[in-house]
């Protein structure tokens, strides 16, 4: 009967040695440093050899810990690898999307449950704009960028467009008929740089207008939120404010939208690209991106 090390001791053992510090381990491991420590004295135990060599300047591999620890991330990364293909295997389709689209998005989810309430729709929000599938447990992704990347099959939604947005009410008090308007008025900023401000305002012809003025938000969602309270006027995407400003939620005082040349996409891995899930969304998601794109009757 073969006989194994436990598997915890040897979890905690790589991320140990990957700190070089019982602390950091404790800390990334939700766990305390004298329960750390025990692991690792057991499982030095096990093998009846030093897996560390412990000093004041902290601890380093013994030459059995070097030569234990590549099988260890080796095992470990076999069964992550195994794990997630499992996962994607599962029944309901397991979505990726920023913040910022979620809002654009909830209606097409609604819709495509409606007519396909065979494949539940599991949705996971995030402030990132990419997505590594190769690391992370989702069948597919909205993601943001001047392209979709490499190994993956996707589907363009719309090109970004950037334009101010405020409320009805507050364009009401405060009148804005051109870009030197905004001269006085909060600017809502979705990025720490305020590279959205500063291009709008560039190619609008208001290069002077301060395109610093105003609180900075970590997403375009709080922004637009924001602006959606009645604090200022955010910077924000065509597309992506489109249902807002038809419910008049929001208002666009201008009308002029800047092209920043990236774009959202619809995508999913290579090699999942057989998956009848997959297929199902896609060809669906194929379909409202057409039937955007007809014009009106």
């Amino acid at each position: 009967m073969r006989r194994l090390p436990p598997l915890n001791a040897l979890q905690i053992f790589e991320t140990v040695a990957r700190y070089g510090s019982f602390t950091r381990a404790a800390e990334h491991l939700c766990l305390t440093q004298g329960a750390v420590s025990r692991q690792i004295l057991a499982l030095e135990e096990y093998y009846r050899l030093p897996l560390f060599r412990r000093s004041p300047k902290g601890l380093t591999l013994t030459a059995e810990g070097e030569q234990l620890l590549p099988a260890v991330r080796e095992g470990f990364g076999r069964i992550e690898e195994a794990s997630m293909r499992l996962t994607r295997q599962r029944g309901e389709l397991a979505l990726k999307m920023p913040t910022c689209v979620m809002r654009w998005m909830l209606p097409r989810i609604t819709r495509f449950q409606t007519e396909h309430p065979e494949l539940q729709v599991q949705i996971t929000t995030t402030w990132q704009h990419e997505v590594d599938f190769q690391a992370e447990p989702f069948d597919a992704a909205i993601i943001y960028g001047p392209s979709p990347g490499a190994d993956v099959h996707a589907v363009p939604l719309f090109d970004e467009y950037l334009t101010p947005v405020c409320t009805p009410e507050f364009l009401r008090s405060h009148p804005i008929a051109h870009a030197d308007d905004l001269a006085h008025l909060t600017l809502l900023h979705p990025t720490r740089d305020h590279a959205d401000w500063k291009r709008w305002l560039a190619r609008a012809g208001a290069a002077h207008v301060d395109a610093h003025r105003g609180p900075t938000f970590e997403s375009l969602d709080l922004a637009t939120s924001a602006a959606m309270q009645g604090f200022g006027v955010a910077i924000g995407d065509r597309t992506l404010v489109s249902e807002d400003v038809a419910a008049q939620r929001l208002a666009q005082p201008i009308d002029f939208a800047v092209a920043t040349g990236s774009r959202y996409y619809f995508v999913y891995p290579d090699f999942a690209a057989q998956q009848p899930k997959i297929q199902l969304f896609s060809a669906w998601m194929e379909r409202d991106r057409a039937r955007a794109a007809a014009p009106s009757a």
